[in-house]
């Protein structure tokens, strides 16, 4: 054989093994979270993995969990605090059962304005959950938008009285619950993955949930009304095993952080997915929308006040400080602060 031939030919077959070996020995990273095929939240985890296919140095192999394979949200949380996940991305409600004080941020009507909650939510809670998450051997990555909540069920709930008795799914969060019996239901906790067969058999009429998540997670086929309060607002967020993600590499660390997409752009995207998807619902699930006018979002307002309080009494020290941190930030953000 040529010489020549011969050494490309070594050459090749090196940098083959050399491939191969390198695809034997990356990292693999599981990743768990709950998601819909064909939604938007579906789509952007396609970004997430084609980023990380192509920016991980050195090389990491993705298994993704995120059609509820680890189990429930809380389950996954404790699997990434052990180490037996690497990623997981729960919903605010699923993480209270780590940071309770998290439950503050689903005060009804905390906020005023979509554009004081957004600033509030990247520029101040960030670093303040980093601190509260660090503590649980977990990093707090970013947010993952979800949307404003509201009330499924038989009827309106334009007039909050209308909620009295209802067999309503709540999350297993303080704020939730706390809301509902501020509202005199009755409320039922099920899993997400379960809220369907639950309508369906008639354990729970309706519930509470985000006007993302109604428009994606089948609810909208088993009501006759989504009422939009908008009385407080949902996200998730990713959080990484706190050793795993100091051990990577400086440059899977910052792809970590951004490998996602651009949060901001993709609640954008978000909400106006989820405002289609809103008026779509009467022609193609028979469900009507109602949206509170002025007049009844301050009844609803002032309904549902007293849930501040109680969720102070029921977690203490805690939920008071975040408290006083969003309200500091309110005032900063109504005179135009950085």
């Amino acid at each position: 054989m040529n010489k020549a031939i011969l050494i490309f030919s070594l050459s090749m077959a090196l940098c083959f093994s050399s491939a191969a070996a390198q695809e034997d020995v990356a990292q693999e990273v599981l990743v768990a979270g709950i998601t819909f095929p064909d939604t938007i939240t579906d789509d952007q985890w396609k970004v997430f993995t084609a980023n990380v296919a192509a920016g991980a140095n050195p090389p990491l192999r993705l298994k993704m969990m995120i059609r509820g394979e680890a189990g429930s949200e809380e389950t996954m949380i404790q699997a990434a605090r052990r180490g037996r996940l690497q990623l997981a991305a729960p919903s605010l409600a699923g993480a209270t059962s780590l940071v309770p004080e998290l439950a503050v941020l689903q005060l009804p009507f905390l906020f005023e304005s979509a554009a004081q909650m957004d600033w509030i939510y990247d520029e101040i809670l960030p670093q303040h959950f980093s601190d509260a998450f660090a503590d649980s051997g977990l990093v707090f990555l970013h947010w993952i938008d979800s949307g404003w909540l509201g009330f499924y069920g038989p009827i309106s709930f334009a007039d909050p009285s209308g909620v009295a008795g209802i067999k309503l799914r709540t999350a297993p969060t303080d704020a939730a619950r706390l809301t509902a019996r501020q509202l005199m239901a009755d409320a039922i906790y099920v899993p997400y993955t379960e809220i369907i067969p639950a309508l369906q058999t008639g354990l729970i009429e309706g519930g509470m949930t985000s006007d993302y998540g109604f428009v994606t997670g089948g609810m909208a086929a088993e009501v006759k009304v989504f009422t939009l309060t908008r009385h407080s607002y949902d996200t998730g967020m990713m959080l990484a095993n706190a050793v795993w993600y100091e051990n990577l590499s400086e440059t899977n660390k910052s792809l970590f952080l951004n490998a996602y997409g651009d949060t901001s752009e993709f609640r954008t995207r978000s909400r106006a997915y989820t405002l289609a998807e809103l008026d779509r619902l009467p022609q193609t699930a028979g469900t009507r929308v109602v949206t509170l006018t002025p007049q009844q979002r301050e009844v609803w307002a002032a309904a549902t006040r007293p849930v501040h309080q109680a969720l102070f009494d029921r977690i203490g020290a805690p939920a008071e400080s975040l408290y006083a941190v969003i309200q500091d930030a309110k005032v900063r953000f109504s005179y135009g602060a950085d």
